[in-house]
């Protein structure tokens, strides 16, 4: 059951990285491009935010599950644990303001948008984060 939900958790970690960097590098590139085609490039970021969001779904079901399969709850967690989930909030955080955001921008608040560049890099970093603090408290 343990193999199961850490393989689980670590498709979610796929899935939310792989939307997060994608959606990331689209919008770079969509930068870079005319207009019709940015356009086109930017309709994708929603997309891939939803995909994102999916992952960190599953990362938080599967992480709670194996917080009480594993470890028997949270008592005997290290220090590192939550600093790992500080970021993961943060994460959380970030994601949800985007999913606002696009929302905004979908219904006409085109100056919402300006929030991506900002929220896009802090997801980013806070994954990152994230993880090399679940590996020092779980290696």
């Amino acid at each position: 059951m343990i193999d199961v939900l850490l393989a689980l958790h670590l498709i979610g970690l796929m899935m939310g990285a792989g939307g997060g960097f994608g959606s990331m590098i689209t919008m770079q590139e969509a930068a870079k491009r005319p207009p019709e085609q940015a356009g086109v490039m930017k309709s994708l970021g929603p997309v891939m935010a939803r995909f994102s969001a999916t992952g960190l779904a599953l990362m938080w079901l599967t992480g709670l599950s194996l917080v009480f399969v594993k470890f028997g709850g949270f008592s005997d967690l290290p220090p590192l644990f939550w600093a790992k989930m500080a970021f993961v909030t943060a994460l959380t955080v970030c994601s949800i303001l985007a999913h606002i955001t696009y929302g905004q921008v979908k219904a006409g608040n085109v100056a919402a948008a300006k929030r991506l560049p900002v929220l896009g890099p802090l997801s980013g970093a806070s994954s990152l984060v994230a993880v090399v603090f679940a590996v020092l408290s779980f290696h």
